[in-house]
């Protein structure tokens, strides 16, 4: 979430689109799929491994740790120490043919017989699984940023530059869900639905966690996309089925900046600057120019 004080955050766009933003005092939420990176809350693949076959490496993961570390094996399934032990001293001391038995019995559903819990576990993960599914396949995604400056932004979501950059200031007071933009995490390793959970790999999460979670499914994406800065929201099951995209209002007072691109269509400015000065008459208004010797920008107030 933003920090108590609430910073301008920053939205680039198209003119066209500035427009419909402007004279509908609405921002757009998107699907998933309309992301410009594939590999942006993509979460499809995640899902292509099944519960049973993540049940078998885990059980793999189970018999390495019964040769490794017997205690935490035993803490984890709550058998006594002496127990594991035993049992790990005959898999160091046996031969290749009793370790793959005991791998054939660990990766069977008798072991859930054996150990209620482990069933429990994976039942209430696939339950999780399924409904994060159809959470996501109507999910809404706004994005935003906290720079209004960078050059590869301008070109990319502003047209070249003949569009625009919206600063709005976040207000609490009114319940803004601007208010609930959060930052994106960058990371060379793609998000993993099952990793976080995995009893092997520590503590699951507990409830109040799982917003975390899917901020973690949700939220991350590439290093090479760390230049942008990006604060998130993902609203889950937000776009009716059918649609594109859905919206939500903004406060008129929460509009506090306005960049016009160092392109934009000077014909077209006045209009702008009136339809802005209509939502909010204390909006500051800037033109952006070419900075001199340098690779970068420079932006004259204009109202």
């Amino acid at each position: 979430m933003l920090p108590s004080e609430f910073p301008v955050v920053y939205k680039y766009t198209s003119h066209g689109s500035a427009d419909l933003i402007i004279r509908n005092c609405s921002l757009r939420f998107g699907r998933p799929t309309e992301m410009n990176d594939p590999f942006d809350a993509y979460i499809d693949d995640l899902f292509d491994s099944s519960l049973r076959e993540r049940h078998r490496e885990a059980a793999i993961a189970i018999v390495d740790m019964v040769e490794k570390d017997p205690a935490a094996l035993s803490r984890y399934l709550g058998l006594p120490f002496e127990e594991v032990a035993a049992v790990s001293s005959m898999m160091r001391t046996g031969t290749e043919d009793q370790r793959n038995a005991l791998l054939a019995l660990v990766t069977s559903t008798a072991v859930e017989d054996l150990y209620p819990r482990l069933k429990a576990e994976r039942d209430a993960l696939e339950i999780r699984r399924t409904a994060l599914i159809a959470q996501f396949r109507d999910s809404g995604i706004f994005c935003a940023t906290r720079r209004k400056d960078n050059l590869l932004m301008w070109a990319h979501y502003a047209e070249q530059h003949r569009g625009v950059v919206f600063g709005f200031k976040p207000d609490p007071a009114v319940d803004s869900f601007l208010c609930l933009l959060e930052p994106v995490a960058y990371s060379a390793s793609r998000p993993s639905f099952y990793d976080p959970i995995d009893p092997l790999k520590g503590a699951r999460p507990k409830p109040e966690d799982m917003r975390a979670f899917n901020r973690y499914l949700t939220a991350t994406k590439s290093p090479e996309w760390a230049y942008e800065e990006e604060l998130r929201l993902v609203v889950p099951s937000f776009i009716p089925e059918g649609q594109p995209a859905n919206f939500l209002l903004f406060h008129p007072h929460e509009l506090v900046e306005l960049y016009l691109g160092h392109r934009f269509a000077p014909d077209r400015r006045n209009a702008i600057v009136a339809a802005a000065k209509s939502l909010n008459i204390q909006v500051a208004i800037f033109q952006a120019k070419i900075a001199r010797g340098a690779y970068g920008l420079t932006f004259e107030p204009i109202a």
